[in-house]
């Protein structure tokens, strides 16, 4: 028994850490050029998230199979460059865009079908950009319930 255990456990880590994805590429190219990065899989991710920070996502952060984050800092133009050069050759949609006093969040998704594959986030201030993504399989109809239902209200001023 334990070592049927063991090897299943071992194949999800495997098959978590081998998947392959459009921001996996993005990630493997440049991960030496960021100050920090991190991939990891969601069950090891959600183990550490804050509950109460994200409650009300809580059936999105179910969907996530895969986290990776990378931040770059000073002299990161050129590699912001290359992103927004990635984003539109793999044919990632906008969800949002807020610019507000130079700093700016951009929201990205990758969809297969009806069902959304990945989620990219980058933020990006004068100094540096953080970006995150995340490998998830939801559909659309559900991501947007989830949206719909959040707390979040976006208002143009």
């Amino acid at each position: 028994m334990k070592n049927s255990l063991l090897i299943l456990a071992t194949a999800l880590v495997l098959a978590s850490c081998a998947s392959k994805s459009s921001f996996n590429s993005f990630y493997e190219e440049n991960k030496e050029a960021s100050e920090f990065s991190l991939s990891t899989p969601a069950f090891i991710a959600n183990l550490i998230i804050p509950k109460e920070d994200v409650r009300e996502y809580e059936d999105l952060f179910k969907k996530v199979r895969h986290y990776k984050v990378m931040i770059f800092s000073n002299g990161s133009t050129s590699l912001d460059k290359k992103f927004e050069r990635f984003i539109k050759q793999k044919n990632y949609e906008t969800i949002l865009s807020v610019n507000d006093n130079g700093d700016k969040v951009q929201l990205y998704f990758l969809q297969h079908k009806n069902a959304i594959k990945e989620i990219v986030l980058k933020i990006k201030s004068d100094n540096d950009f953080v970006v995150l993504g995340l490998k998830t399989n939801i559909l659309e109809s559900d991501f947007n319930k989830i949206i719909e239902n959040s707390a979040m209200k976006i208002s143009a001023n």
